[in-house]
């Protein structure tokens, strides 16, 4: 079963702002990672599910921020902490993105 939102770190402030960028989102807009159109009705998504609010800045390395913009679910996952910045749609490859990477530098 997949975690919930606090239980992956982020409360309450990181609703309220998802919540104010699905507000403000107008439906169709490129998804900044695979360059596919976001709507906020799921089932619209490429990959079925909500958007999610996203990190400009990973917060591993630039302390807590408020998410700035939003993207699929898929493509949040696939971009774990955020440092990864390849992005498949900026080539204009946006075939749909493959499964999340594992980060092996976290293994010690």
């Amino acid at each position: 079963m997949s975690k919930t939102t606090t239980e992956r770190g982020y409360g309450w402030r990181h609703q309220q702002v998802r919540e104010r960028l699905i507000a403000t989102h107008k439906d169709g807009t490129p998804c900044w990672w695979c360059g596919k159109p976001m709507y906020r009705d799921a089932q619209k998504n490429f990959d079925n599910a909500t958007l999610e609010a996203e990190h400009t800045n990973d917060l591993k390395h630039h302390g807590h921020s408020d998410a700035d913009r939003l993207m699929h679910r898929r493509c949040n996952r696939q971009r774990l902490d955020g440092r990864d910045e390849r992005r498949p749609g900026a080539s204009g490859d946006v075939a749909e993105p493959g499964p999340p990477r594992f980060d092996w530098a976290g293994l010690g």
